[in-house]
């Protein structure tokens, strides 16, 4: 499920901002993962929030969740932010959103929020991880 290159070696120096994806749409989706690859940032992606789930409980580590709210499944992109909130407190949030769902989100669980379609969504997650480097 894992790319080769995403070690969980015990003692390997981290190399670069670990991201989940979870979003439902393919071209979306492509286009974010590719955004951040270009940042050098090693990225996984899902098409749901369930198996973003099924992917934490393995505890593979992640810096940031980009998710979308709505996708097929049990959980939405809403419940995968409080899992991960609650479970991994250090990882960052970002939720995509169509822009009449965007009023709804508690600001509380993620660190930024996007109206869908968002492309090059790379240069607007670095600001989040930036401040996440400076406090370490």
């Amino acid at each position: 499920m894992l790319p080769a290159f995403f070690s969980e070696a015990v003692g390997a120096e981290k190399a670069a901002t670990r991201v989940l994806i979870a979003e439902d749409e393919f071209l979306l989706r492509l286009d974010a993962a590719e955004s951040m690859r270009r940042l050098g940032w090693q990225v996984v992606e899902v098409s749901s929030a369930d198996e973003a789930m099924e992917l934490l409980r393995y505890s593979v580590t992640f810096d940031l969740l980009l998710t979308d709210i709505n996708m097929p499944g049990q959980a939405d992109g809403l419940d995968l932010a409080r899992y991960v909130r609650s479970a991994y407190p250090e990882m960052k949030i970002a939720i995509m959103s169509e822009e009449r769902e965007v009023p709804s989100i508690d600001r509380e669980l993620c660190e930024l929020v996007l109206v869908k379609p968002v492309w090059n969504i790379g240069e607007s997650l670095i600001k989040i991880m930036e401040v996440s480097q400076d406090a370490s």
